[in-house]
């Protein structure tokens, strides 16, 4: 397969794995971001009221001290470098007191960051700067705060608190900015704070939080594609193996196995195949044993017909010759042509009828009959053919009359050839017995017996027993006969000891009920 497979499930794994990692990245910068951004607004909304209460509490105090607004600069001051935020305060008269030191450090701050960064995650197109100088009057530079500020401003004198994201033209950057109203001791709005923290920190602490999944995700990605490999060539390695077996088996080589033992599907197909390899191991069996009978069939067939073809040759060549002129060796001679073709015609007959019962497109004349009759007359029959041996042929039933659907001739036909082979392997003088009782029906002798290795086989089409009561024989009669059982839906059983004898058993169909005849 050239690792084809195994190189796909890597891609599939890889891609997998990238989707699942952009996917991961984008949630947790979404769920990052707004955790970074709650947290931050609540630590400043509670600076922002620290803050406010600390300057509530000295508001009276400055105010003795201080002329206007502006002059609180250096508590702001102060409380900027406590807080570490931007803090400004925009009193009753609409000035705004900040630390002019520290908006141009943060300006300043704020223009190095751009410069150094290509793109952030909270970067929007910069308005100009709309402070080119800074304010000179804490009037001045309350005017000069964009309009959306202002408004806020003044939801904040009517007691509202309020959080914005804009960009700060003084501080020349994007800020978080948390208002928030400062109350004197008699609960009065006198002032509103403004606490600013520059958006550029929550974006570097959101890219360090990014760099750190960044880093975590590449390494996954890196021992999940390393574990992929691993999986990929583990997983091809079963199917691999399978191909091998099947191109063993291809090669007829029925011994190979995949010892595969999964509980999936690949340990299914594995134990598939193996069942498969045991089972045309057994079919190579039986064809080469098939083909060894076909051949000793055919050995078999061609000694016998050549044997009746030569004497009746040798015959007919004396006959013209001129050698046999006595009348009584003429007749002699006719008789033994005589016999052997019978012979001839007897083998022909047994192979054609073989043909006819293997193919079940060969129609067999079932009728109603009693086959207590067909028992009875094959006992006749037999009675003849064993008559030279003295034999002592038997028939009996438990019932007079046993009704079944049957083509009487085949079924007699049947009989005759178990008795046959009856008649030809038992001694002289012994007894066969036909016993019918319920639906079964045995035929028993006393002959020499079949060896216990040749009873499967008795019924093959090519077998024939060896030895000098079955010289003759062509190896097709039991072949016959259990074709013609089988179209009648007999069962057949063979019993058999060596020197003792064989029992031959019929299984019959379920005899016919009255009704079922009556009209026939």
């Amino acid at each position: 397969m050239n690792n084809k497979i195994a190189l796909k499930l890597t891609l599939y794994f890889s891609a997998v794995l990238l989707v699942f990692a952009l996917i991961i990245g984008g949630v947790f910068y979404q769920f990052f971001k707004q955790q970074t951004v709650e947290i931050k607004e609540k630590e400043m909304r509670l600076r922002a009221e620290k803050i406010a209460e600390v300057l509530g509490d000295n508001m009276a105090r400055m105010e003795s001290r201080h002329g206007d607004g502006i002059a609180n600069s250096k508590f702001i001051s102060y409380l900027d470098n406590v807080t570490q935020e931007i803090v400004w305060v925009v009193d009753s008269n609409r000035q705004l007191s900040i630390n002019k030191d520290r908006v141009q450090r943060q300006r300043r701050e704020v223009q190095k960051h751009h410069e150094h960064s290509g793109f952030g995650l909270f970067k929007r197109q910069m308005p100009p700067i709309a402070w080119k100088e800074p304010p000179k009057t804490p009037k001045d530079a309350y005017e000069r705060l964009p309009v959306q500020v202002k408004e806020k401003v003044e939801d904040g004198f009517n007691g509202k608190e309020f959080i914005i994201e804009e960009y700060n033209p003084m501080l020349d950057g994007i800020m978080l900015t948390v208002g928030r109203p400062i109350y004197d001791s008699q609960g009065q709005v006198k002032a509103v704070l403004l606490l600013h923290s520059p958006v550029a920190g929550l974006q570097d602490a959101i890219w360090s939080g990014l760099r750190i999944l960044l880093i975590s995700l590449l390494v996954a990605m890196a021992l999940g594609m390393l574990l992929s490999v691993v999986l990929s060539w583990r997983f091809t390695g079963t199917i691999e193996k399978m191909k091998n077996i099947a191109e063993r088996l291809a090669e007829r080589d029925y011994t190979a196995r995949t010892n595969i033992k999964q509980n999936d599907e690949i340990g299914e197909l594995a134990r598939t195949l193996d069942i498969l390899a045991e089972r045309l191991e057994l079919a190579d069996a039986e064809s080469q044993k098939l083909e060894k009978l076909r051949r000793e069939f055919i050995a078999n067939i061609s000694h016998e017909l050549r044997t009746p073809v030569t004497v009746i040759r040798g015959s007919l060549e004396a006959l013209r010759d001129g050698v046999v002129t006595e009348k009584a060796d003429v007749e002699e001679f006719h008789e033994q042509m005589y016999k052997e073709s019978l012979f001839l015609q007897r083998l022909i007959n047994d192979l054609l009828d073989l043909s006819r019962l293997q193919n079940t497109d060969f129609p067999i004349e079932k009728a109603p009959l009693n086959f207590v009759d067909v028992m009875h007359d094959a006992v006749r029959s037999g009675r003849q053919l064993g008559a030279d041996k003295k034999l002592q042929i038997t028939g009996s039933a438990d019932k007079d009359i046993y009704m079944l659907n049957g083509d009487y001739g085949r079924l007699r036909q049947m009989l005759m050839i178990f008795l046959h082979n009856s008649i030809k392997f038992s001694p002289e003088g012994s007894e066969i017995k036909l016993e019918l009782a319920g639906n079964r029906l045995k035929l028993i002798d006393h002959g020499c017996g079949i060896k216990e290795e040749d009873i499967p086989h008795a019924f093959d089409r090519f077998y024939k027993a060896r030895n000098e009561h079955n010289k003759s024989g062509s190896g097709l009669g039991l072949a016959i006969a259990k074709q013609i059982a089988q179209r009648h839906d007999m069962q057949l059983e063979l019993q058999s000891k060596l020197g003792e004898g064989t029992t031959i058993i019929i299984s019959l169909p379920p005899e016919l009920k009255e009704k079922e005849y009556a009209d026939e």
